[in-house]
């Protein structure tokens, strides 16, 4: 699922963006690249220096990413800076690869981008760190992060065993339960089970993950497997998804099965798709990020790193979550996602 390949043909990068811009132009309309395609010029009659941040996200049309990118540009916008966005619908390294490695060919200010695979992404952000492109993490991270000018991320571990929580008091500690996830190797993923697996272990031991499932980025993908599983294992008694599109496709099934408010749905994320569900208590509960203030935070790094200040910038950065119920959403909603 995650060889790499490495095509550096330029001539890749016109229908990778032509993906982008078809889809996320449901969800936000100013996903497509923007602002100076080069990485420095002359600003608008100041005579000062333009710089333009490009941004690779780990799938095109997802809530989250375009959360993230609207407070990127949010905020660059106030520093004088514009934002390319580019990348593929697909969340695997095969795709993001020659993504990172076009638009580092026309050597941006900054490359932020959310890696794929931890260790797959790293050879197309070494071409851009050798090339003398800082680069910023947002949301995945690198196995290597020591020549980044920043990682930032949400606290995983803390979503997990919010999740976790919720899950074992409202079974009482007892019961089959299933989890799906996006990916093995992506840092969030991998955080994120991990951390619901060691809550549960350690305060309701009395509950059984009966299956661990990867799913596509597409919530078909999450709906088709969590209908498998409903009829492998009839006893479960709840769902907890790690990606954004699997507690929207959990309630497809469990809709389609006739077993809303039976069982459990919980993820990650709160897309508009995701809230209205959890507002009518088709998903029981979600774990909501910060992603605009990731985004915010990138493009201010992005300005400290360009414009000598460095000395401002933590290497290290980990944005708590909340849990979003059906009972607290409408006092919550600031942490909604707004692509």
């Amino acid at each position: 699922m995650f060889a790499l390949s490495s095509p550096r043909q330029w001539a890749w990068l016109p229908a990778i963006a032509a993906l982008t811009i078809a889809a996320a132009a449901c969800s936000s309309p100013a996903s497509s690249a923007s602002g100076s395609s080069s990485g420095k010029s002359s600003g608008s009659g100041s005579g000062s220096k333009h710089y333009t941040i490009a941004y690779v996200p780990g799938a095109t049309g997802v809530a989250f990413y375009d959360t993230l990118v609207k407070g990127m540009r949010a905020e660059a916008a106030k520093l004088g800076m514009s934002v390319i966005y580019q990348g593929s619908p697909d969340f695997s390294p095969d795709a993001q690869t020659p993504v990172v490695e076009g638009v580092c060919s026309r050597h941006p200010s900054v490359l932020v981008i959310s890696p794929t695979d931890p260790t797959a992404m790293q050879p197309a952000v070494s071409t851009c760190l050798n090339a003398g492109i800082p680069v910023i993490t947002t949301d995945t991270q690198l196995s290597n992060a020591s020549e980044l000018t920043s990682a930032i991320t949400t606290d995983n571990n803390q979503g997990g065993t919010l999740a976790a929580d919720y899950i074992g008091k409202h079974l009482h500690g007892s019961g089959q339960i299933a989890v799906l996830s996006l990916s093995p190797t992506a840092t969030t993923q991998v955080q994120r089970v991990q951390s619901f697996k060691n809550r549960l272990k350690a305060a309701y031991p009395g509950i059984k993950i009966v299956t661990l499932q990867y799913t596509q980025q597409a919530v078909t993908s999450s709906q088709t497997i969590a209908r498998s599983i409903l009829l492998a294992h009839p006893q479960i008694r709840a769902f907890y998804g790690t990606a954004e599109p699997n507690a929207e496709g959990v309630a497809s099934a469990l809709a389609a099965n006739g077993d809303t408010g039976k069982i459990l749905d919980v993820g990650f994320d709160a897309g508009p798709s995701e809230v209205r569900l959890l507002k009518k208590g088709q998903i029981n509960a979600l774990v909501a990020q910060q992603a605009a203030k990731e985004g915010t935070l990138a493009a201010q790094y992005a300005y400290d790193k360009l414009t000598g200040h460095a000395s401002s910038i933590k290497k290290s950065v980990e944005l708590p979550d909340v849990l979003l119920t059906t009972a607290n959403a409408a006092s919550n909603a600031t942490y909604f996602y707004s692509p």
